[in-house]
This record gives structure tokens, C-alpha cells and sequence, in this order.
């Protein structure tokens, strides 16, 4: 072969293999295109979804507050009259409407994103107060950590985290179980885990866990934990979730 031609034979191999580097560019373009565009599509449904939800939910929220500052009014004086199978109705009929005051608080809470108010706070005692909001049983104990420690942090919209987390844990245990609150801490976070004695969660729902609209309850919004994720990020921390057993990884920044 001569010079020419083995210079000739460089060349095209130099031009296949820039070519070759131009079509890999070129895909993986695509394939950010592509994401960013199903991103921002999304991103812009789940805007519209939000504003149409929030306005259905401001006009439901009126008359419910009404319904439930009635029922609390009457209770005591119906409560007298009924017999043990009408008092279960009306208990139940109680607790619906708390059910549907918590998925409008939910779709509200989705909808709007409202500035975090960073206050000294212990997480024991935040914890305790969230203990108010969790629906639990005599056949389920919940362990608080042993120790306590103090973040800045929006202590009410933690409050509801760590409520709605416990909730979950209560549902997914159902009935018989425990729950288990640990708190460490490392150089920079307050690391908070939440552990069950349920069942698990399907690995095939774990990566979606964290997605708005998605839920295995009957009933729901399933946008709990999506509003849980939205407030830690804004804390400037981390919520992860892990099986075997179910554990929720919360992360605080100590300073």
C-alpha cells in the first residue's frame, strides 16, 4: 500500500468514526428532547389539573366546613336518641366527612405552594403532635425515639408529613403491628426513619410511590406523599422509601 493510499485509508476511517460519534450524539439529543418534552408536558398537565382542582375543592371546602360544624353542634343531643346500630351510622357519617375535609386539604395543598416558615423545633415534639392526626388502633404501637434533636423547620407543614406518613403505615400494618420511629444524625442532616411491620410494599409500586394520582388505597387523592416530598425538598432535604421492611428515610439539614 502507498502512502497515498494508507493516508487515504486513515482519513476514511477518521471520517466513520467521527461519523459514528455524530449519530451517538445525535440519539442521545434525541432522547433528551424527548424527555424534556414529555417533562414539560407533564409539568403543564399536571398545572391545569391543579388550578381546575383547586377551584372544585374551594367550592366544595364551604358547605363540608358547614356540614361538619353542624354534625360536632348536633352530636351530643342526637347521640341521646340513637340506638348502638344508629350511632355507628352517625359516627360513620362523621368520619366521612372528615375523610373528604382531608382529600380537599390534599388537592389544596397540591394545588398551592406556600412559603415555609424555618422556626428552632424538636422533632420529638413535632412527632407528638402528629400522633393527634394519626388514626391508629389498640393493636398497633407506635415507638417514639428515644432521643430528641432540633432542626429549623416549618414545625406545622412537618407536622403533616410525618402524620400522613404514620397514617400510611397504620393502613398498611392494618389492625396487628408496630411502628418504629428512630432519629441520628450525621455531620450536615437529621436522619429520620419510619418503619412498619406491614406487609411491604409490591416492588413494582416503589418507584412510583412519589407520583402524583398514584395510590393502591380505594380512596384517596393520591397526592400525600407527593405533598410530603414537595415540603422536605423545600427544607432542602430528602425523602426516600425502601422495603423489607417498609422504611421512609427522611433527611434534614441540621444547619
Amino acid at each position: 500500500m502507498s502512502i497515498s493510499d494508507k493516508k487515504e485509508k486513515e482519513l476514511k476511517d477518521r471520517l466513520l468514526e467521527l461519523e459514528e460519534k455524530l449519530l451517538d450524539q445525535n440519539e442521545s439529543l434525541r432522547t433528551q428532547v424527548e424527555q424534556k418534552s414529555a417533562e414539560l408536558v407533564k409539568s403543564e398537565r399536571l398545572a391545569t389539573i391543579g388550578t381546575m382542582a383547586s377551584r372544585v375543592a374551594h367550592d366544595l371546602k364551604n358547605p363540608l366546613t358547614i356540614m361538619q360544624t353542624y354534625a360536632d353542634m348536633l352530636t351530643p343531643e342526637i347521640i341521646a336518641k340513637l340506638d348502638a346500630k344508629d350511632k355507628e351510622k352517625w359516627f360513620r357519617l362523621q368520619n366521612s366527612i372528615l375523610d373528604m375535609n382531608r382529600i380537599i386539604e390534599d388537592v389544596l395543598d397540591f394545588a398551592r405552594t406556600t412559603e415555609i416558615k424555618k422556626t428552632s423545633n424538636s422533632l420529638l415534639r413535632i412527632f407528638k403532635l402528629s400522633l393527634n392526626h394519626v388514626k391508629s388502633t389498640y393493636g398497633i404501637q407506635i415507638h417514639l425515639p428515644e432521643h430528641d434533636m432540633k432542626v429549623n423547620c416549618d414545625s406545622r407543614k412537618l407536622e403533616g408529613v410525618f402524620s400522613n406518613i404514620l397514617n400510611n403505615a397504620v393502613h398498611a400494618i392494618d389492625g396487628q403491628g408496630e411502628i418504629d420511629i428512630s432519629l441520628t444524625s450525621d455531620s450536615e442532616f437529621a436522619i429520620i426513619e419510619i418503619k412498619d411491620s406491614g406487609h411491604g410494599i409490591p416492588e413494582e409500586n416503589l418507584e412510583k410511590i412519589f407520583e402524583p394520582m398514584f395510590t393502591t388505597k380505594k380512596t384517596g387523592t393520591g397526592l400525600g406523599l407527593v405533598i410530603c416530598k414537595s415540603i422536605i425538598e423545600q427544607h432542602g432535604g430528602t425523602i426516600t422509601v425502601s422495603n423489607k421492611p417498609t422504611t421512609f428515610t427522611i433527611t434534614l439539614p441540621l444547619k
